[in-house]
Order: structure tokens, then sequence, then C-alpha cells
């Protein structure tokens, strides 16, 4: 297995246990009336920062790792079929992430075309800052969606390549 493709299983490994934990406890929150909780946006964001660290010393461990177990040229060697793979699985994890955000966005004009003619029903269910947190978490989702995507692709391209 090339450096490359350990690097693309380090980080679809450290993308879904972090941010999949992540996304696991934003869920039960949410679930069990979080967006009605003043601290919903405090606990939140402090779990996101945690994220953030455990994500970058996840990969770091996982990519010394790798590299322990590469040997230097093979690590220095970068083939044409590695950035052809690339740019492909970029370009389709790009229109993905288009797509997801446009969608995204269009469900929040929604809410907030609804929550303009009926306040009282959308403040049943959350209070108005916890919505940017919601709208927040799913622009992280669209990402992190697209991120994997535009990995398992390249992962895939690369295997097909062989």
């Amino acid at each position: 297995m090339s450096f490359r493709e350990k690097h693309l299983w380090v980080a679809i490994i450290a993308g879904l246990a972090v941010w999949g934990a992540y996304a696991w406890r934003f869920g039960e929150r949410v679930l069990a009336g979080g967006l009605k909780q003043a601290d919903f946006a405090a606990d939140m964001g402090g779990l996101f920062i945690l994220g953030l660290i455990a994500v970058v010393v996840l990969e770091s461990g996982l990519t010394a790792l790798a590299m322990l177990t590469t040997s230097k040229a093979e690590r220095r060697a970068r083939d044409e079929r590695e950035g052809a793979a690339t740019l492909q699985a970029s370009h389709v994890s790009l229109m993905l992430l288009i797509g997801l955000l446009v969608t995204v966005s269009a469900v929040a004009y929604g809410v907030g075309f609804w929550g303009s003619a009926k306040p009282e029903e959308l403040a049943r269910w959350m209070i108005p800052g916890n919505g940017l947190v919601l709208v927040a978490n799913a622009v992280l989702g669209c990402i992190m969606v697209s991120e994997l995507a535009r990995w398992a692709l390249s992962l895939a391209l690369l295997k097909r390549g062989r």
C-alpha cells in the first residue's frame, strides 16, 4: 500500500471516529430537546473544539505510524495515477458539497420563512441562537460527507488504477 493510500485511510478513520462521535452526541442532544436549552450552544461548541483537537492528534499519530511503515523513497514518489485519482475525486467531492450546501440553504430559508410567519411554532422546539448552531452543524456535516466521499473515491480510483 502506498503512503498516499495509507494517508487516505488515516483521514477516513480519524474523520469517522471523531466526527462520527461528535454527530452521535449532537443527535442525542437534539433528540433530548437540547435545542430548547440555553447551554446547548456552549456545550456543542466545547465538544466541537475538543473534536478539532482530537482529529489533529489522531491524524498526526496515525500519519506518523504510516510514515514509519513506509520507506522514504516511497513517501516522496507520486505518480500520475495519484494525481489523476485525486483530481477526479476532488471534482466529485466539490459537486457533492455544492449540492449539499444548496440543500441546507434551501431548508434554512424554508425554516426562516416558516419561523417568521409563525414564530411561536418555531419557538416551541428551538430557541433562536440554537438555530445557528443547527445550521453550523449542518454545514459541518456537509463538509464531512464531501471529504469522506473524496477520500473513499480517491482510494477506489487508486486501487482501480493498479
